[in-house]
């Protein structure tokens, strides 16, 4: 609708007794761009529009980039609009006019806007310092290879000041990924609030139990440890948790849509980066107020820090496959060669950062540490857990050989497993090459004749004596009887040099043969 059109519109309905409200919403319009209209007479009207005529607006220059966004996302808000344009350095611009150009956009080349209303209960405002609320949230998003990957995410808010902390992960959250998150809050905020409020998860909440919650025993022990209130709420009560419900949508909409993913640590720093410009940088719809400035004076009611060590940590498990190779999303991430067994090799699994660090779980010793890939059914292999196929047979015979002092029994064990594994003979010679890096000399040597005295003759074996060998001799070695060393008296050393013990005639022992030959004929 031409402006001068829409002011002779807006002006009738306002005669008419319509109020600014109905006007706005009968037009598609803002109540501000109602009040301006019936704050011109005729004159100033027309003298306001031929100054408009040829005015550049500070936007023209971006209106394909701009567009291409509204395209490519069809429920993108003005804010979020806002947001790229500051955070691609194209210039820092009024939300106002950023919503006009959109609206104008919109309307220019038929751009309907496709989003999802939800109705929010208004709640009296909260003490300073007294309460926080969690929530998780999850979203798919584009990476750079042209895949899509689900990523998972952790959001607080202070419920006064409206100050927020989010944090980003590849895999669902656990118990122990919750505390982490707790502790990273409580060290951004320079403290912690009196309660937490959180929806019902299992990762915090085993039964609750008629109104007496039990907790899980990681988050029982966080919670008795840093003091504060847990308050768990029902799902969908907007009164206990609807301003991190509105954390998680603002999350969605603004930062994540849209939003190519690269690899977690750039994803986590850009979404801090985020928060510092228009998570807690901006003014809140609701307090009229810029977060970032309110909690400069909450952050004075937070309680101290305290320390916390955490008791239990419960590692996902996964077999070793045929193909020395455990499954994670959908890839397959590699161990050193020969890990695999028939018995099942089972291992654990942890998360640091983007980083995926396979343990052993019976010994705890780290066998790889793998950056978690987003994308789907690749392998993901560490270049020394390949097998060695650039020397010959029998110069990786030789090197193995080598390893140890007695290269004559070297040389029978592995002629004999050649013997008995002719088709795998350098799977199994490499299998025993990598034990060098964890074992001395000496304990290969006795290995090598453990294994050849009881003939197990096999690199699987041979890798289990040598594991198990020091510590069944460190056994024997402790269980062993200590004899005193008692000094014996002059006395007691003459009396013992007049003792003669009795000696027995050859023919006793004669006879007693004797009878025995007798006794079997």
């Amino acid at each position: 609708m031409k402006k001068l059109a829409l002011y002779s519109k807006i002006n009738e309905l306002s005669n008419n007794g319509f109020s600014k409200r109905s006007i706005a919403r009968q037009l598609g319009i803002s109540r501000n761009t109602v009040t301006a209209y019936l704050d011109r007479d005729e004159a100033e009207m027309s003298e306001w529009l031929a100054s408009t005529r040829n005015r550049k607006r500070v936007l023209d220059d971006y209106e394909d980039t701009i567009l291409s966004w509204l395209k490519a996302n069809t429920d993108m808000s003005a804010a979020q609009v806002c947001d790229w344009l500051e955070e691609r350095n194209y210039g820092i611009f009024a939300e106002s006019t950023v919503r006009r150009f959109v609206s104008n956009l919109r309307q220019k080349y038929k751009l309907d806007k496709h989003s999802r209303r939800r109705q929010y209960e208004a709640v009296p405002e909260l003490p300073m310092g007294l309460q926080g609320q969690v929530d998780f949230g999850q979203t798919w998003q584009t990476t750079t290879f042209g895949s899509r990957i689900k990523l998972y995410f952790y959001a607080h808010v202070l419920a006064h000041s409206r100050y927020k902390y989010v944090e980003w992960q590849l895999n669902p959250f656990t118990t122990d990924d919750l505390i982490r998150c707790l502790q990273h809050t409580f060290s951004f905020f320079g403290g912690k609030p009196k309660q937490i409020v959180y929806d019902q998860d299992r990762i915090i909440v085993v039964s609750e139990n008629n109104g007496d919650i039990i907790f899980t025993q990681a988050f029982q022990a966080f919670k008795q440890t840093k003091h504060f209130e847990a308050i768990e709420c029902r799902g969908f009560d907007p009164e206990t948790k609807g301003k991190i419900e509105n954390v998680v949508k603002f999350v969605k909409s603004s930062f994540a849509r849209g939003r190519v993913f690269q690899d977690l640590n750039s994803w986590n720093d850009e979404s801090m980066d985020w928060l510092k410009r228009r998570g807690n940088g901006k003014q809140h719809n609701g307090t009229k107020q810029i977060p970032t400035e309110i909690f400069k004076a909450e952050q004075k009611y937070l309680q101290p820090i305290t320390n916390y060590q955490a008791v239990v940590q419960e590692l996902p498990e996964r077999t070793v496959r045929k193909d020395n190779t455990i499954m994670y999303r959908s890839n397959r991430y590699s161990v050193p060669f020969g890990s695999y067994n028939a018995h099942g090799y089972k291992i654990l699994l942890k998360f640091e950062e983007n980083y995926l660090i396979i343990i052993d779980k019976k010994t705890g010793e780290v066998l790889a540490k793998h950056e978690v890939s987003g994308a789907k059914g690749k392998l993901i292999q560490q270049s020394n857990h390949r097998r060695i196929r650039d020397v010959g047979i029998s110069q990786l015979m030789e090197r193995v050989t080598k390893e140890f002092s007695d290269l004559k029994h070297a040389q029978d064990y592995i002629k004999q497993l050649h013997e008995k594994y002719p088709r795998y003979i350098r799977d199994q010679l490499q299998v025993i090459l990598r034990l060098n890096s964890d074992h001395t000399t000496e304990e290969l040597d006795q290995a090598l004749v453990f294994c050849l005295d009881h003939h197990l003759i096999s690199a699987t074996d041979f890798k289990a004596t040598v594991e198990m060998l020091p510590k069944y001799v460190k056994h024997l070695d402790e269980v062993q009887v200590k004899i005193p060393d008692i000094p014996i008296s002059q006395a007691t050393q003459a009396k013992l040099a007049k003792i003669n013990p009795e000696v027995r005639s050859l023919d006793i022992y004669t006879n007693i043969l004797q009878g025995v030959q007798h006794g079997t004929n």
